[in-house]
């Protein structure tokens, strides 16, 4: 790098520290086209490609005030993606390994305890009646409508921050209330076996 483009490049992050969007901008047009093609090839998925690109960017805004302290900011960028990459393919192995081994153990064992899985959406139902009106709006969008966070930010005119926010706090409130109420839940599904 010559010291008139490694200029130019402390100048950018100085501004990026102070906040400057233009700044972050231009930053962002200048790497967007390279980071995407690494992630791309990591995740062969060019939406999920796309949000992994943004989370790290964002991520990048988010510390805006250290970026000085980067040594190399290119790099940083490019490790941080390349590990969201990486987080985004291990939880989906993870998803898949427990969807797999859902559908390879026998239905009639389900069967055979009566409505259990109906009976359990009652209660995640109601708990999520019970929701804030922000968190309920958040969680039907995500987990029923199955928007992106960039979607329902969007379309609520949040950010995607709060979406992620709002989801957690409303699968937290979910799990307080199921488990609040597990032994009605268990009563329930023991009620239906004896029949």
């Amino acid at each position: 790098m010559t010291y008139l483009s490694e200029y130019k490049q402390t100048m950018l992050y100085k501004a990026i520290a102070r906040g400057d969007q233009k700044a972050f901008a231009e930053f962002y047009r200048s790497r967007f086209d390279r980071l995407a093609a690494t992630v791309y090839y990591i995740l062969k998925d060019k939406q999920q490609a796309e949000e992994v690109i943004q989370d790290a960017f964002h991520t990048i805004w988010d510390r805006r005030s250290e970026i000085q302290s980067i040594g190399n900011v290119d790099a940083y960028l490019f490790v941080l993606a390349k590990n969201k990459s990486l987080n985004y393919l291990r939880s989906n192995v993870r998803r898949k390994q427990l969807e797999s081994s859902f559908r390879e153990e026998p239905r009639e064992v389900y069967v055979e305890q009566g409505p259990s899985e109906p009976d359990y959406y009652v209660w995640v139902d109601r708990a999520v009646e019970l929701l804030p009106p922000q968190q309920k709006n958040v969680y039907i969008l995500s987990r029923v409508r199955r928007k992106k966070y960039l979607e329902i930010a969007e379309e609520m005119n949040i950010s995607r921050e709060s979406v992620k926010k709002y989801l957690r706090l409303a699968n937290d409130s979910i799990k307080r209330y199921l488990t609040a109420h597990k032994d009605s839940i268990v009563s329930l599904f023991l009620i239906f076996s004896v029949f």
